[in-house]
């Protein structure tokens, strides 16, 4: 599974840095996600999973399989 972010949509909120900091983290200049592993171990889904539900934007999602 991957995780993909909407950058038009993204806030810089880091509410999913803050809940799973393995994945994500926030550009410095623009204050937006950076996916740092899009691909996420499966030791990560349930944080990458609470981090989607906790974007107040909705910006993040899942996706099945390596590629879109």
């Amino acid at each position: 599974m991957r995780v993909i972010a909407n950058m038009n949509v993204c806030q810089g909120h880091a509410r999913c840095e803050d809940i799973c900091p393995e994945v994500f983290s926030t550009d410095a200049v623009e204050g937006k996600v950076v996916i740092e592993q899009p691909e996420f171990p499966p030791e990560l889904e349930e944080k990458v999973r609470m981090a989607v539900r906790n974007c107040p934007e909705g910006a993040l999602r899942i996706a099945k399989g390596t590629g879109e």
